[in-house]
């Protein structure tokens, strides 16, 4: 497994809020492994961290706000199902609930 396919596994695994194994998200996942792997790589080609645009000459290049390489885009989400939402009650708020 290369490095660009784990932080793309890390990513994903974070976005679906779910404790996946790796090979699990590698097997079901590929599409999304590997676009969010082409997205991060353009973006780490041409854009320098905390740089918002870039002027050279008559070419102007203007970043998205919150591009980053390795976040998880509408193109990768159209290709993982929908994040698990966990909710966590505690014990008081239960209580509480019940009087």
């Amino acid at each position: 497994m290369t490095l660009e396919e784990k932080k793309a596994i890390l990513a994903i695994r974070k976005y679906l809020n779910r404790d996946f194994s790796n090979s699990y998200i590698l097997k079901n996942f590929d599409l999304a492994v590997n676009q969010l792997i082409q997205n991060a790589t353009k973006l780490d080609r041409i854009k320098t961290p905390g740089v918002k645009s870039i002027s050279e000459g008559n070419q102007s290049i203007s970043f998205e706000t919150g591009a980053e390489a390795w976040t998880i885009t509408p193109d990768v989400k159209a290709l993982l199902p929908i994040p698990f939402i966990r909710m966590y009650w505690s014990w008081q708020f239960y209580l509480k609930m019940q009087i």
